[in-house]
């Protein structure tokens, strides 16, 4: 006799949050992607160009060089139509690193985009949604 498999469980959504600045690490953020921006469009590594900018801020700096390397997947990724593969050769990262990047900025906006609906949606009055059928 078989096993009926149970139903898996529905996985819910992980929950994030976006950090929100102070104006010193808004600053920092700002000098710090404009410094890596540089070093990359100067033909360095991602670890080179991390390099050229020190962040005392453990968690800070873990965040900037996340939202970079996001940064640079939009730019030339989905803007500029680079294989993943490309760029991380490119980068020199692991192809790995880049694809799930690109997972959890998927997840980002899909979350994102989900919760605002729901913000939106919760605005409209019961009678706005009622139809004339």
């Amino acid at each position: 006799m078989k096993k009926k498999d149970k139903p898996k469980k529905k996985e819910d959504m992980p929950e994030f949050s976006f950090k929100q600045f102070t104006p010193e690490e808004g600053r920092v953020y700002e000098e710090a992607v404009n410094r890596y921006r540089e070093a990359v469009g100067a033909g360095k590594k991602l670890k080179e160009a991390f390099e050229t900018y020190a962040i005392a801020d453990d968690e800070l700096r873990a965040i900037i060089q996340a939202d970079f390397l996001k940064i640079l997947i939009a730019d030339r990724h989905f803007t500029g139509g680079e294989p993943i593969e490309s760029l991380a050769a490119a980068l020199d990262v692991p192809v790995d690193l880049v694809k799930n990047t690109l997972a959890r900025m998927l997840q980002e906006v899909g979350i994102t985009a989900a919760n605002q609906f729901g913000q939106e949606i919760r605005s409209v009055s019961p009678d706005e949604l009622k139809t004339n059928d």
